[in-house]
């Protein structure tokens, strides 16, 4: 049985057991798929940066990958305290590549807590030392509700909204 207690969330590593992650839907396929197969090798090469939940045999429960990106939001949006950004179309952002946790422990918080620690490693890390305002996902459909809990917002485009895999987005300047 896991014990809560026994979790670390950290880089992911060499040594780190990546089979065992179960996420019970067929459509999660690729989030296993990643993990196995390119994950590490993408955080070595600074692809994309892993971050996983494991337990004390380093078997992966969960896991969040990374990545520089932009997003372009268009005109609905506004940066009413900083006029002239609205001249812009694209802007620069992280986005959250990838999340995912293991079918036993959805539904406990883990997944809020990788995102929780992401706007805040984001806010108090990077925003500090280089311009970037956004945090994004390209969201599975059945995940919207979920980064819709975390804050996220749903571009507003018309083929945005009817994406298998629609962008999202948050403003960590507004974030408090």
């Amino acid at each position: 049985m896991l014990n809560p207690q026994s979790l670390q969330f950290r880089q992911i590593q060499p040594s780190d057991n990546t089979t065992k992650l179960s996420l019970g839907k067929k459509e999660y396929q690729p989030l296993k798929s990643f993990l196995r197969n390119c994950a590490l090798d993408f955080h070595q090469n600074h692809i994309a940066s892993t971050y996983v939940l494991v337990d004390e045999v380093a078997r992966v429960w969960g896991y969040i990958t990374l990545m520089c990106s932009e997003v372009t939001l268009g005109s609905g949006y506004s940066f009413g305290e900083c006029p002239r950004a609205n001249e812009y179309k694209i802007f620069p952002a992280v986005k959250v590549a990838r999340l995912a946790v293991d079918k036993r422990l959805q539904g406990q918080g883990y997944g809020r807590l990788m995102i929780d620690w992401c706007v805040s490693m984001v806010k108090n890390d990077i925003m500090p030392i280089i311009g970037c305002r956004f945090l994004t996902v390209d969201a599975k459909r059945v995940s919207v509700p979920f980064y819709e809990k975390m804050g996220f917002n749903m571009l507003e485009t018309p083929a945005n909204i009817i994406s298998e895999h629609p962008v999202m987005f948050i403003d960590l300047y507004k974030v408090k």
